[in-house]
């Protein structure tokens, strides 16, 4: 006989939480171990039976499903936290893998589909829907853009030289072929790739690269 997934349900709504109950335990893989209808007693519950996956309400008294979750973390990290949520929000789903749940699943989803979750999550793989995968690949690429130095057009200028450097850069060159390109010291390209960085606040080539490209700063083959 396979092991049996121990799991434990928190929701302040009994009439679902007693439903949910009585369905895994229909289930032959799954067992519940334990409920509660609060954060507070579903914290000291979790830590006094550890079980192997949590389905948690995120809206609960006392203290919410995203607040438990980062307490779970710290005090039973060993214990896989799902995200039991009411709307598909970018913002929500990021807080609750911020504060390390393992899956986040929409209240209206089929039961079907939560228990194929919770045997994912408790193979140890992270749980995310396709929509919720495009929500946090935009907000990804946001904070990204917000992490950009913010400079503003036409306040910095580079010289003629570093934008030869950064246009060779472009295609790929290393140091040394752009200074056999130009006909300078190895050293030299590099003290060119420091200034530029430096101006540009930036932290690497690629993001210099990046920069003169969205300001059509690169030199055009004659």
């Amino acid at each position: 006989m396979k092991d049996l997934i121990q799991i434990f349900i928190a929701d302040d709504n009994g009439l679902l939480r007693e439903g949910l109950v009585s369905m895994m335990e229909e289930q032959e893989d799954i067992v519940v171990i334990g409920q509660a209808p609060s954060g507070r007693e579903a914290l000291e519950d979790i830590k006094s039976v550890r079980p192997e996956v949590a389905l948690i309400d995120i809206g609960m008294p006392d203290k919410d499903g995203i607040e438990l979750t980062r307490i779970l973390r710290q005090d039973a990290p060993e214990v896989k936290v799902i995200i039991l949520g009411m709307i598909d929000l970018t913002d929500e789903i990021m807080q609750c893998i911020e504060a390390g749940a393992a899956g986040y699943v929409l209240k209206e989803t089929s039961f079907d589909h939560l228990v194929k979750v919770i045997r994912s999550v408790h193979r140890g793989e992270a749980f995310c829907s396709p929509q919720m995968a495009a929500s946090l690949f935009t907000r990804i690429a946001e904070l990204a853009n917000e992490r950009m130095p913010k400079i503003p057009p036409g306040s910095v200028k580079l010289t003629a030289r570093e934008l030869e450097v950064i246009t060779l850069i472009s295609e790929g060159l290393s140091n040394k072929q752009i200074a056999q390109r130009l006909f300078i010291e190895t050293q030299t390209v590099k003290n060119h790739v420091h200034n530029i960085l430096d101006k540009l606040q930036l932290q690497n080539r690629l993001e210099a690269v990046q920069y003169a490209r969205e300001r059509n700063l690169l030199k055009k083959e004659k």
